[in-house]
């Protein structure tokens, strides 16, 4: 066992009180879960009102793209991270089987566009891609000048 010092171990233990991760299985009439959760860590982060709402609305559109509107086998794994000045969102979707094909992600897809065009809207950066066969997409959203600290 590897022994760590108490200031790396202190800086780490800070980082973890500022994240929150969320696993549940891919259906939609789930998601009110992780628009809860979305909101909850918007106003942990001392966002505004609107922004709150903005992070929930742009939660759907990230659960869509990855597992997309209809329940599927697989579970969808949540990472929300925050700091005084944004948050950061990373979804990954992954499949109970192996044979089952991942998610469209490519932005010819209908459904990917609009979700795209609304992420614009909403948050300052957003993207998908695979990692490790496995579709991920990630947010993140800035505190947006004049609201709270």
């Amino acid at each position: 066992m590897t022994e760590t010092s108490p200031a790396v171990a202190g800086e780490a233990m800070a980082a973890d009180r500022n994240q929150v991760e969320l696993s549940l299985p891919a259906r939609p009439d789930l998601l009110f879960l992780v628009r809860m959760t979305a909101a909850a860590v918007a106003s942990r982060a001392d966002f505004g009102y609107d922004q709150v709402e903005d992070l929930r609305l742009a939660i759907d559109e990230l659960a869509v793209t990855l597992c997309g509107d209809q329940a599927s086998d697989g579970r969808m794994q949540l990472l929300f991270k925050w700091t005084e000045h944004a948050i950061e969102v990373v979804g990954v979707y992954e499949s109970d089987h192996a044979e089952r094909r991942p998610p469209d992600l490519s932005p010819s897809n209908a459904t990917n566009e609009l979700s795209s065009r609304i992420l614009e809207a909403l948050v300052d950066e957003h993207g998908v891609d695979v990692v490790g066969g496995c579709p991920r997409a990630w947010l993140r959203m800035r505190r947006r000048k004049g609201t709270r600290p």
